[in-house]
C-alpha cells in the first residue's frame, strides 16, 4: 500500500488538489465579493386587510405605494437584473385597532433567494389611512350646450342608461357629494341627440369633487335630447249669443294674436290654432279686457319667454245699428248676514260705488232709472270674523226697461265687520254707515 501511495504520488496530489481549491476561495472572493445593492421603487404590497374590515369595519384608502430596498449578496446575484422579481415588500395592517385614520405602519421586506439576505426598506415604515368604506347613490344631471338649427328647440336632457349612480368611498367624503354631472351638445341639430357622456362628481355648491378617494360605479352615461320645431299658431275665442247682443255685432280683438309652441310633430301637424274657450255675450263688458288662459293639447308647450295667458277685448262693431252700452253706478247695498241673531257682530259696507254696464238701445237706455239698481250681500259674519273682507254681490233691478240687459259679472264689495264686544259702538257702526261719500240704503243695520 505504501508503494503503491509512494509510486502515484497521492498524497502530493490530494496537497495539489487541497491548494487549489483554497486559491479558488481566495480568487472568488476577491473578484466577487460580497456587497449590498438598492432596489428602488419596490410596490408595498398590503396584507391584513380583510381581518382589518372583520374586525373594524375598517378599509385601506390610501397607502404609500413603493419604496426602496436594500439587499445583501454576492455581487454578481445582487446586481442581477432579475432578482427584483424575487423581492418583496409588505405592510400588514390587521393589527389596526385605533379606529379611522392615518397610521405609520413598518415595512416587512423578504427576496425569495437563499444567497441574498434583506437588509432593510427605505423608508422602514409607511403611511396607511383607513376608515370606513360605504356606498350612496345620487342623481345623474345633465345639461344641454349649445344652440340647435334655426326654428328648433332642445327638449330636457333624459339619461337613458340611468337616473342615478353609486358612489364608492369613506362616509365622511361621501357627504360632500350631491350629484353626478354631464353635458351635451345639440349645436346645429335638428333631430334627437343621443350620445355617452362622461360624467363627473360635484358638491352641492357646484364645485367638482376632485383629489378624493371616492369612485364611481360608471364613468359614463347615455343621454338622449328630443329637438322640437317651433310652431306660430294662431289663437281664437268663441263667442256665445245673448239676448241683446250677437257674435254677428262685436270684434274680438285677442293679444296676442298668436303664440309660438313646440312639441310632438304629429301633434303640431294637426294643430291650426288654440281656442281660448267661449266668451258669453250676456256676462261680458264691452271694452274691458279679459284674461283668458292659453290651453295647450298633450305633448305641445309653450316655447320660452311665450305668455300663457291672453288679453280678449270685446267691442261692438261700428256699423252695428240700435246697440248701445251705458254704464252707471249702483250705490244701494243690501247685506244679508246669514248668520244667527246673537252675533256679536255688526256690519259696515266699506264700498262706495260698484259701476255696472247696461246695454240696449239707446232709447231704452235713456229711460233707465239708476235709483232702481241695488246689490245684494249675502255673507255669514261668524264665519268671516272680525275684520274688512271682500264678498260677492248680486245685481238687482226694478223697473227695467224692455229691451236692456244688465252685463251680468262678478261684482265684489268689501265690507268690514266689527265686533261689538271687544270695542265696537253702538253709534254709526250700529247702524252699518259706509263712507260718507256713499249713499246708504235703506236696510243696512246689523244684517240680521
Amino acid at each position: 500500500m505504501r508503494q503503491f501511495l509512494k509510486k502515484h504520488d497521492v498524497w502530493l496530489r490530494l496537497l495539489s488538489l487541497l491548494l487549489a481549491f483554497v486559491l479558488w476561495i481566495i480568487v472568488r472572493d476577491a473578484d466577487n465579493p460580497v456587497k449590498q445593492n438598492t432596489f428602488r421603487d419596490i410596490p408595498v404590497t398590503i396584507t391584513g386587510e380583510e381581518e382589518l374590515l372583520a374586525s373594524q369595519g375598517l378599509s385601506v384608502i390610501e397607502s404609500t405605494a413603493t419604496v426602496d430596498v436594500v439587499v445583501e449578496g454576492r455581487n454578481n446575484e445582487v446586481t442581477d437584473p432579475t432578482l427584483r422579481r424575487k423581492i418583496t415588500a409588505t405592510v400588514d395592517v390587521s393589527a389596526i385597532t385605533d379606529g379611522a385614520g392615518e397610521y405609520n405602519r413598518p415595512v416587512q421586506v423578504a427576496v425569495s433567494s437563499a444567497d441574498i439576505d434583506p437588509v432593510r426598506a427605505n423608508p422602514v415604515s409607511v403611511s396607511v389611512l383607513v376608515d370606513k368604506v360605504t356606498t350612496v347613490s345620487v342623481p345623474v344631471r345633465i345639461d344641454v350646450t349649445g344652440t340647435p338649427a334655426e326654428g328648433y328647440r332642445a327638449g330636457k336632457a333624459v339619461p337613458t342608461t340611468t337616473e342615478s349612480v353609486t358612489v364608492e368611498g369613506p362616509e365622511a367624503e361621501l357627504k360632500e357629494v350631491a350629484y353626478a354631472y354631464a353635458t351635451i351638445s345639440v349645436e346645429g341639430e335638428r333631430l334627437t341627440v343621443t350620445g355617452e357622456c362622461s360624467i363627473a362628481l360635484y358638491n352641492d355648491a357646484g364645485v367638482p369633487i376632485t383629489g378624493t378617494h371616492v369612485t364611481c360605479q360608471t364613468d359614463t352615461v347615455n343621454v338622449r335630447v328630443p329637438l322640437y320645431p317651433i310652431e306660430t299658431i294662431p289663437l281664437t275665442v268663441t263667442l256665445k249669443d245673448g239676448e241683446t247682443l250677437k257674435g254677428s255685432q262685436v270684434r274680438a280683438s285677442i293679444s296676442p294674436q298668436s303664440v309660438k309652441v313646440l312639441g310632438d310633430q304629429n301633434t303640431l301637424a294637426e294643430l291650426t290654432e288654440i281656442s281660448l274657450g267661449e266668451i258669453d255675450l250676456d256676462s261680458v263688458r264691452t271694452d274691458v279686457p279679459i284674461q283668458m288662459d292659453i290651453k295647450l293639447p298633450d305633448n305641445v308647450r309653450l316655447d320660452e319667454g311665450q305668455p300663457s295667458t291672453a288679453s280678449v277685448t270685446i267691442t261692438v262693431a261700428d256699423e252695428t245699428d240700435g246697440i248701445a252700452t251705458r254704464k252707471v253706478q249702483v250705490t244701494q247695498f243690501a247685506p244679508n248676514d246669514t248668520s244667527q241673531e246673537q252675533t256679536p257682530y255688526t256690519v259696515n259696507v266699506l264700498t262706495g260705488s260698484v259701476e255696472i254696464e247696461l246695454r240696449g238701445t239707446e232709447s231704452a237706455l235713456d229711460q233707465v232709472d239708476t235709483d232702481g239698481f241695488s246689490i245684494g250681500l249675502t255673507f255669514d259674519s261668524d264665519s268671516l270674523g272680525a275684520g274688512r273682507h271682500t264678498v260677492k254681490g248680486v245685481v238687482a233691478a226694478t223697473s227695467l226697461p224692455a229691451g236692456v240687459t244688465v252685463v251680468e259679472e262678478d261684482v265684489e264689495v268689501e265690507i268690514e265687520i266689527v265686533d261689538n264686544g271687544s270695542g265696537g259702538t253702538d253709534g254709526d257702526a250700529a247702524a252699518g254707515t259706509a263712507p260718507p261719500d256713499a249713499a246708504q240704503p235703506e236696510e243696512s243695520g246689523d244684517g240680521a
